[in-house]
């Protein structure tokens, strides 16, 4: 009876590559100085998006929430689909970087980064509507149940209020998640600035 010979394991890094050479490539897209141009034409979308996100917010705050649809008997509107939206866009994160924990792939590292930095943005986006939803957002801490010399308290039947705890947690959860997993990173780039730092003023 023959046994079949394994194949060999595939190469991670090509000839001449070393693990060093990796770190100090990686850290360099971070740690240079000056930005190209695809990156100012990036930024420049991403704050042409913000101006448009600030105009709307503002056309919100002086209109009110109708402008979302929002009447009688119609208690969302807008904001539900787009809240609905986001926080699915947070657990598809979610879903891809357990996923590929409970799998145990190897090289789902990079892939971890991405998705877990998508759940924390799109929560951070989903947290917006409910203190938007008020009319009102100054006074959103009305929502959290803390002692107040009025004792007030938040109406717990109203899915509002479990909106934002859910959001609340999501991002505690979240942002612990994606810190721990950019430790190995954050303690690279550390050591790489110290480096740095020595070449260019000697060491401290």
């Amino acid at each position: 009876m023959t046994t079949l010979n394994p194949l060999p394991p595939a190469a991670v890094l090509g000839p001449g590559i070393t693990p060093s050479a990796v770190v100090d490539k990686v850290s360099g897209l971070v740690l240079r100085r000056g930005v190209g141009v695809v990156w100012l034409a990036l930024l420049g979308m991403a704050a042409a998006g913000g101006l448009v996100l600030t105009a709307s917010i503002v056309w919100l705050f002086y209109q009110g929430v109708g402008v979302w649809g929002v009447n009688q008997p119609v208690a969302w509107g807008f904001a539900m689909s787009n809240y609905v939206f986001w926080v699915a866009i947070a657990m598809g994160g979610t879903f891809i970087s357990s996923g590929l924990l409970l799998a145990r792939q190897h090289w789902r590292t990079s892939i971890n980064r991405f998705a877990e930095t998508m759940t924390l943005l799109a929560a951070m986006n989903a947290g917006l509507y409910p203190a938007l939803h008020l009319g009102s957002p100054w006074v959103f801490y009305y929502l959290f149940p803390y002692p107040n010399t009025y004792a007030l308290w938040p109406q717990f039947r109203s899915p509002l209020v479990w909106d934002v705890f859910a959001i609340f947690l999501y991002l505690s959860v979240s942002a612990s998640l994606w810190y721990v997993g950019m430790v190995p990173d954050l303690a690279m780039l550390r050591d790489r600035m110290d480096q740095q730092r020595n070449s260019w003023w000697g060491p401290r």
